[in-house]
């Protein structure tokens, strides 16, 4: 098997707290459920492997691409944060835009915006919108494009059920061929996904 996403020798300490200690992760293609206790470093790990925050210790490698060096991992690479990291004047439609020219992908296809019951919000400001409506919106981004490597925290927090069961066709949809690596305490999610599951050690983070 291919890996698309590869950990190496992963360290990471806040304070005195050792949160990962030569960590070391492969994923291929598929679906795989990130899952562990509140604290246990989930949101810190999909942090690093996004490349928001750098390792003090190991690297990174996206479809053979060191994350730390150039384009080549990052091009290859689609994140979906937990909490909104749109700003409030902007329109559902200047984000996804943005999106776009930052990772050089194409646009969502309408059947993504309708998926998710976006398509009405393209117009609206953030500011105006529900927390479940930006969360949508958040997904639509990471979703369109054809990266290899797509990761989400929390995808399934606050959307309702019918923006569920769509994002759950498109984990699906793509696990053939891609890595959808997601954080979740959503085991129906893991379940209906079919997703492999990959638990962390329980540690303060």
């Amino acid at each position: 098997m291919t890996m698309l996403l590869t950990a190496e020798g992963l360290c990471m300490r806040y304070g005195g707290q050792v949160v990962f200690e030569d960590l070391h992760l492969a994923f291929g293609a598929g679906a795989v459920a990130l899952v562990g206790r509140n604290g246990a470093g989930k949101s810190t790990l999909l942090a690093l492997l996004a490349g928001l925050d750098a390792p003090q210790a190991g690297r990174v490698l996206v479809c053979g691409h060191d994350l730390a060096r150039g384009q080549g991992a990052r091009a290859a690479l689609a994140w979906v944060p937990d909490a909104s990291v749109a700003y409030d004047f902007m329109t559902g439609d200047e984000f996804l835009r943005m999106v776009q020219a930052l990772r050089g992908c194409a646009g969502p296809h309408r059947a993504l915006l309708e998926g998710f019951g976006i398509a009405a919000y393209l117009g609206a400001r953030f500011g105006d919108m529900s927390l479940g409506t930006r969360k949508k919106l958040m997904l639509a981004a990471g979703l369109m494009g054809d990266a290899q490597v797509v990761l989400m925290d929390e995808p399934t927090n606050g959307i309702d059920a019918d923006a569920r069961a769509f994002l759950v066709d498109q984990i699906k949809a793509r696990a053939h061929k891609r890595l959808v690596l997601f954080s979740t305490h959503d085991r129906d999610l893991i379940a209906l996904t079919g997703a492999r599951v990959q638990a962390l050690p329980a540690r303060d983070a």
